[in-house]
């Protein structure tokens, strides 16, 4: 047992306990490298693994291990705690082989099949995490869902499995929707699995890797020995380095250092000017964000330089508002409702039509103002956000929401609801011309609590010949005109609903889902000024559905 005066008998080595090691058919491996850091030591060497960093974490603070393979976040916890040091770093270098080395940030996947196109949809949702000490595997993924609009803690049911392949393992199995691992992991799995049925569904921004770290009272001869063994070990053509680090890096010295404010920043997923703002208690942040940051801080020992000047980050105030059509009934209410949410926090809204000429060119051109920084944020409806630019823009982490997110959720659940009460159970689910929502992904959320028992159409292939002969009993119609215009083809006997309760719907007479417009964008501005790390002044947004059943005027 190792020991912490200054005279120990053996060296503890525990690598990292989430990457999945299986030491039980790694025994050429471990004896490998015992071997090496025992003759350069001087002194017998055990190589190890804990179930999971806390175990790894407590093993060094009681003096069982002297040094372990540790991630960006469990070596803060034990700088913090115990006074641990980086001894070594790794850093990426050519392999033999020429395979790429894989960037060090965290991935949340799902099944390629599943179905889910954004994290807003994880809602509910049974979800892997590694371990509550993991950077890649916890810590960063709970920020991606929180950027989402997601409570880590309430918004999903969250499993630990205590090792990145056992976290893509049970999301393949479908025993999991989705799941969180670092990438260089999700690689791995990917080249023994030539087709993973798995997919990539958001992207961290660049991590710093964590260190191999030592416990404090390691005599300081052996500390400048296991530095110089750890150096070279990429150089001893050992099976059993990768135990320690991919044939994609090497080890070189550590430069000690403080914990500073870049750390934190990274740590918790925002920039330094956000954390800078967080800890002076300065306006404009989130408080949830705040609270975050505050909880890194404290937890992580952070000590402020006094004599440091905070930094103030500067920040543009315009945000840009995608849209494939200016007709969308009751469109100026949202607008007014985002324009009073983002201008309280100081923020401009720039209005970016889409239309059908040079419609490709237009997006494109929009997302390259979001990338270069002249507009802070953008918001998107569905109609732009399946495009594979919106989709790279996503997975690069830069701040963007669904405009119609409510919509496409609550309001159409509250309206299938209401037919389903009404006794219907044949329905015709029609996305309209002037619709907001975009037909394939309306369809996909509504099926996810329809079920089979609907008949989907849009509103340019509603014919007779549709029906072959099984006209469905009522129809949702995604807006209100696509509802007039459905009306009149249709018997009397045909329960239509529309959306949005606009005054065509109140004077035909045609039961349409009711919401305040204001109270939407409100809700969608709300979404994105939590993202930019920014409070505004209305903390909520009381946005209520329900169909009105208007009688003809």
């Amino acid at each position: 047992m190792s020991q912490k005066n200054s005279e120990i008998e053996r060296l503890v080595l525990a690598v990292n306990p989430v990457v999945g090691h299986d030491l039980s058919k790694q025994t050429e491996a471990i004896e490998s490298l015992e071997k090496y850091l025992s003759h350069t030591l001087g002194l017998p060497v055990q190589v190890g693994v804990r179930d999971s960093y806390e175990e790894t974490l407590l093993g060094m603070e009681q003096g069982e291990i002297d040094a372990a393979r540790l991630g960006q976040y469990a070596f803060a916890l034990a700088q913090a705690r115990f006074g641990a040091r980086a001894l070594v770093n790794a850093i990426d270098i050519a392999a033999p082989d020429d395979v790429a080395p894989a960037p060090y940030r965290s991935v949340i996947i799902t099944r390629a099949d599943s179905g889910i196109t954004n994290l807003v949809e994880l809602k509910g949702a049974e979800f892997g995490f590694v371990d509550r000490n993991s950077t890649t595997g916890y810590l960063v993924p709970t920020f991606l869902l929180e950027q989402a609009g997601l409570d880590p803690i309430s918004d999903i049911q969250p499993h630990f499995l205590l090792s990145h392949q056992a976290v893509a393992e049970a999301v393949e199995r479908g025993e999991l929707l989705a799941g969180a691992v670092m990438q260089g992991e999700f690689l791995q799995y990917a080249l023994k699995n030539p087709q993973p049925p798995l997919r990539v569904l958001a992207t961290s921004p660049l991590l710093s890797r964590g260190p191999i770290a030592i416990r404090p009272g390691l005599p300081h001869q052996l500390e400048k020995k296991l530095l110089s063994a750890l150096v070279q070990l990429h150089q001893a053509n050992l099976p059993g380095a990768t135990l320690l680090i991919p044939t994609t890096q090497r080890f070189t010295p550590a430069n000690q250092r403080e914990m500073t404010l870049k750390t934190v920043a990274e740590l918790a997923g925002v920039s330094y000017g956000t954390v800078s703002r967080a800890i002076n208690g300065r306006d404009r942040i989130a408080p949830a964000t705040t609270a975050r940051i505050l909880r890194l801080v404290e937890e992580l020992g952070y000590r402020p330089n006094a004599n440091a000047r905070s930094l103030h980050q500067a920040r543009g105030d315009l945000v840009g508002l995608l849209l494939p059509t200016l007709n969308f009934p009751g469109l100026d209410n949202i607008i007014n409702g985002l324009q009073e949410t983002l201008g309280d926090a100081g923020m401009q809204l720039l209005i970016c039509p889409v239309l059908q000429k040079e419609a490709n060119l237009q997006q494109k051109n929009y997302f390259e103002l979001l990338h270069n920084n002249r507009l802070e944020g953008l918001l998107l409806t569905q109609w732009g956000a399946n495009s594979p630019e919106a989709q790279e823009l996503s997975q690069s982490g830069r701040p963007t929401v669904l405009l119609e997110q409510e919509l496409l959720t609550e309001g159409l659940k509250t309206a299938w609801n209401w037919l389903r009460e009404q006794g219907h159970t044949t329905i015709g689910l029609v996305v309209g011309a002037d619709s907001l929502l975009e037909p394939n992904i309306t369809r996909h959320i509504f099926s996810q609590f329809a079920g089979p028992d609907f008949q989907f159409f849009t509103e340019t292939n509603l014919t007779d010949a549709d029906f072959s002969g099984q006209v469905p009993a009522a129809f949702l119609c995604t807006d209100d005109n696509a509802a007039f215009r459905l009306q009149q083809s249709l018997s009397s006997g045909t329960t239509v609903v529309g959306f949005g309760n606009s005054l065509i719907a109140q004077w035909a007479g045609i039961p349409s889902l009711s919401y305040d417009g204001e109270a939407l964008g409100r809700a969608a501005g709300q979404r994105l000024l939590k993202i930019l790390g920014i409070n505004g002044q209305h903390s909520k947004s009381f946005l209520q559905f329900r169909v009105e059943e208007n009688q003809v005027k």
